[in-house]
């Protein structure tokens, strides 16, 4: 089988990137493991962002939305509260959003099959091979990797060198009816976030929807000094759902089902193409490091690497010069904002109870964090705005003690 561009993984990365480049006409064939409609592991919490740059996507595929949001300090004694009149956040079925942006692609012209496992890929001088598990081999002139945290073709070809930077996740959706979800959480389908559950380096999440709620725990491992503190995230997770029904957030009667786990990139990789191959989403390690959240990241990097293609295409250039266009794009798009936010994560290492408690007593700085987190304004703006009105605060207090 021959084609002009091969994409391993239909996530929001392939699937974007697939019907983008067939949209300019070109001959794709996308693959997945997977068969599918199938789940995914996720928290279902989705940026507006997202709909607002892709407005093709149907709005019935957002399952709920939430207006409001609560967030902890470690120790419990601070709460920060905010609630909008427009939507903060978008929730998903992830298994239904992907169904539909491979539609999408289906529908533009692209050649998808599921159940098809890569085990192995060559680039030569004249073209890509892409071998599955079955011994079908395949060639095209550039391939994808948008086959997730481990990404095969990453591994195979080169670029991915280590799993240092990863953020470990434990969660688990429950289907608990839409009324007693309105009895817990709201009809505004109130979020809550608790920072650092059990001194653990990472946040406990709440995301209610239409008739599920999603109750995950992550765990930033890049920050954590391994031979001083290890910590069972599944004891975490255990304790967090204690806590969240001692607070009457959740129904004290929810039964444990099988808990669900997940590994999120919280780093790009150094390099995300090469001779005929480009990566993108979390097989680039497109993540933000401080929330895990990377549907955003993953769609955008798909519509970059389709726009990178079609020219090398075009042009018939497909080395690693021409490509490397790829990296320069979206890293101006978003790539200053997910090496700002790598710098800071270590904030889950560190005791950050006043801090928080600042933020929870001013308003202004309560918004700021909750429009950074959702993706209404970047990482740089954001901190722009808060350290300017920090040392507003700290002037602020001076003054008043003189007084």
């Amino acid at each position: 089988m021959k084609y002009d561009v091969v994409i391993v993984g239909a996530g929001p990365a392939g699937s974007t990137a697939a019907k983008f480049l067939s949209e300019k006409g070109i001959n794709v064939l996308l693959l997945d493991k997977d068969k599918f409609p199938r789940d995914k592991p996720c928290g279902g919490g989705i940026p507006i962002r997202v709909f607002n740059r892709y407005s093709y996507i149907q709005k019935g595929l957002i399952d709920s939305y939430s207006y409001s949001a609560f967030a902890y300090s470690p120790s419990l004694k601070y709460i920060m509260k905010l609630h909008r009149e427009k939507p903060l956040i978008a929730m998903i079925l992830r298994k239904n959003f992907d169904n539909e942006l491979v539609k999408l692609a289906i529908d533009s012209g692209v050649d998808f099959q599921d159940g098809k496992t890569v085990v192995d890929i060559k680039i030569t001088k004249n073209s890509a091979k892409v071998t599955l598990d079955d011994k079908t081999l395949i060639e095209s002139e550039i391939v994808i990797g948008a086959d997730g945290v481990w990404s095969i073709v990453a591994k195979k070809t080169g670029l991915c060198k280590d799993y240092k930077n990863i953020c470990m996740c434990l969660f688990q959706e429950y289907n608990l009816g839409s009324e007693v979800l309105d009895q817990y959480l709201g009809k505004e389908r109130t979020c809550h976030i608790h920072v650092k559950v059990n001194r653990t380096s990472g946040y406990g999440w709440v995301f209610p929807k239409k008739k599920h709620v999603n109750i995950g725990i992550t765990q930033f491992k890049q920050v954590i000094d391994q031979q001083k503190r290890k910590i069972r995230i599944k004891d975490t997770y255990e304790s967090y759902l204690e806590i969240l029904k001692k607070d009457n957030v959740i129904p004290d009667n929810l039964k444990k089902e099988k808990i669900r786990g997940a590994a999120l990139p919280t780093r790009p990789l150094e390099k995300t193409y090469s001779d005929r191959l480009i990566i993108c989403g979390d097989a680039a390690g497109f993540a933000n490091p401080v929330t895990g959240e990377g549907i955003y990241h993953a769609m955008v990097s798909g519509e970059i690497a389709a726009e990178v293609i079609a020219k090398a295409l075009e042009k018939g250039n497909t080395s690693e010069k021409f490509l490397s266009k790829y990296q320069k794009i979206w890293y101006k798009d978003f790539g200053k904002d997910l090496k700002l936010l790598h710098g800071i994560s270590g904030i889950w290492e560190k005791d950050d109870e006043k801090l928080i408690e600042i933020i929870c007593k001013d308003k202004k700085l309560s918004e700021y964090c909750v429009d950074a987190i959702v993706g209404k304004i970047n990482a740089r703006t954001c901190r722009k705005k808060m350290t300017r009105r920090l040392l507003f605060i700290k002037l602020f207090s001076r003054f008043i003690s003189k007084e």
